[in-house]
């Protein structure tokens, strides 16, 4: 039980990687708090988690959306009493096109969930794990912002924004004793690939070790769920 009562944030926890980061981090012991936009999948979600006999709970949030997301965190420490993990998952990606024909709309959309929403949500916990002087963020990245791919221009630049704000936001809290690193899941069948590529299930081996102790000192790292031990080395 590598997360025995540590409690964990997982932002679009109900599909996709969110939903089997949540549900592997239920089989470690931690609890879960859980958030998305569908509320017939958090619930879906939240009954799945409660089967593995760990304690969960479900919130519709938009991480783009300051209320929100402090609405939301407020309710999960309320609830919780502390936060030891959050894993910034929430994500969308458009059609990709040249951006000539990107509509401003859609940046603008791509830009809020993917790097406002870490932002707001980072802020909005980071207060509660100062104060206990410990915790692990996880923001999951993509392979789309580590390299250059064509078509792509929104959803790269907020995956390559969010691997600054990484490496920005892991020396700020070091002294804290807070880690932050990032993880690139490469191609994994959720709705943003068409449900084609890896399973899900297939890449939570490194959500769960940087939330567990065993990742203590482990931080500005951007691992991918490939050969992520060698990167540790």
């Amino acid at each position: 039980m590598k997360l025995k009562d540590k409690v964990a944030l997982v932002t679009g926890g109900a599909r996709g990687i969110g939903k089997a980061v949540a549900l592997a981090y239920a089989r470690e012991g931690a609890r879960l708090a859980i958030c998305a936009r569908t509320t017939s999948e958090i619930d879906e979600t939240v009954q799945d988690i409660q089967k593995l006999k760990a304690e969960a709970k479900g919130w519709c949030c938009d991480v783009s959306v300051e209320d929100s997301v402090k609405d939301f965190v407020g309710d999960v420490i309320k609830d919780f009493g502390r936060i030891d993990v959050l894993v910034n998952n929430a994500g969308v990606m458009t059609r990709p096109v040249p951006i000539t024909q990107l509509e401003v709309k859609k940046w603008d959309y791509t830009i809020a969930v993917n790097l406002r929403g870490p932002f707001l949500t980072t802020q909005a916990v980071l207060p509660v794990m100062i104060k206990q002087k410990s915790g692990s963020i996880i923001n999951v990245s993509s392979m789309v912002g580590r390299g250059a791919y064509a078509n792509f221009i929104a959803y790269a630049t907020s995956k390559w924004g969010l691997e600054g704000f990484t490496q920005t936001l892991a020396a700020e809290v070091r002294a804290s004793n807070i880690r932050v690193n990032s993880v690139e899941p490469g191609y994994v069948a959720t709705k943003l690939t068409g449900y084609s590529g890896s399973r899900p299930e297939s890449v939570t081996d490194v959500f769960v070790y940087l939330a567990s102790d065993e990742a203590n000192g482990i931080t500005g790292k951007m691992l991918s769920s490939s050969g992520w031990k060698s990167q540790l080395k």
